[in-house]
């Protein structure tokens, strides 16, 4: 990943919990950006793991925990 091909830096969502669909784990997105290939521009976000670790995801495998209803939330392990 080039600086080249990182645009649209923006820290609106700073702090907001998600939960990662390939993983299906919890985590905070730190910062949105848009990654430029060829033709295409796809928003990805930074987010941190509950182990501190850094990762890139595209904003289509996270969704923010405040979205998920009730069925979700079990679903995932996320409430009793």
């Amino acid at each position: 990943m080039t600086v080249e091909n990182l645009k649209d830096f923006d820290r609106t969502l700073f702090g907001t919990k998600i939960v990662n669909f390939n993983t299906e784990k919890l985590g905070l997105i730190l910062y949105t950006w848009t990654n430029v290939y060829a033709d295409a521009h796809i928003p990805f976000a930074t987010c941190v793991d509950e182990n501190g670790k850094k990762y890139n995801v595209s904003m289509d495998d996270i969704r923010a925990i405040e979205d998920l209803d009730e069925d979700e939330l079990k679903e995932l392990g996320l409430k009793a």
